[in-house]
């Protein structure tokens, strides 16, 4: 049995961004690691176990901004003249929630959440290294003229995936116009089963109520 007597690899670490350094060794074998940065899941907390199973399959809330750090702290303002209009939310919904009651508020919660930034771009397409979250609604208090929401994340969604003509049609978003619903800063409703979405856009691996 041929041996192979080449002297053992060594191990080259590096942090650059825009060249890879390998070193030429003659039947050597090069591993890659790339990492992606996107906004970090949940702890899969008891809380967030049962507000995942509490989850409507009827309705689920949008919320988009222009915060480049929407999701450092937790915390997401709306302004409330874009916050659960009557052009934005289906009739029922407006009724019983835009005056954000504390009925209106604990039927809130009980929608699931995607939460994100505004495209990076118009006509329906953004930065494949933009991602939205999967969240649920903790608390909601409006302060001044603005509505704070606090959340935590469940699991980070590739935006562009919603910005997909077809897989947008699901999610019963528009991305038709040049200022789609991923370009517009507001806090809206859509009745849409979001974890039949999920699964018609191949977007797998994301909790869902049993």
């Amino acid at each position: 049995m041929k041996q192979n007597n080449l002297p053992p690899a060594s191990e080259t670490q590096q942090t650059g961004t825009n060249n890879v350094y390998v070193d030429n060794q003659p039947g050597a074998t090069v591993n890659f690691t790339y990492n992606i940065s996107y906004p970090k899941s949940a702890d899969s907390s008891a809380e967030m176990m049962i507000a995942i199973q509490s989850f409507s399959k009827e309705y689920y809330q949008l919320i988009v901004t222009p915060d480049e750090d929407v999701f450092k702290d937790g915390i997401i303002s709306v302004t409330t003249s874009r916050a659960l209009t009557k052009h934005n939310v289906p009739p029922e919904i407006f009724e019983r929630c835009s005056t954000l009651t504390e009925d209106g508020i604990a039927e809130l919660k009980r929608f699931p959440a995607i939460i994100c930034q505004e495209n990076t771009a118009m006509n329906g397409t953004t930065s494949p290294t933009q991602y939205c979250m999967l969240c649920y609604i903790q608390k909601v208090m409006v302060i001044g003229k603005n509505v704070k929401i606090a959340f935590k994340p469940i699991a980070p969604i590739q935006q562009i995936k919603l910005c997909n003509k077809r897989n947008a049609m699901f999610f019963g978003l528009n991305m038709d116009c040049a200022i789609t619903d991923l370009n517009y800063s507001a806090w809206s409703v859509r009745k849409v089963n979001v974890f039949e979405a999920f699964k018609e856009a191949g977007i797998l691996g994301m909790p869902m109520p049993v």
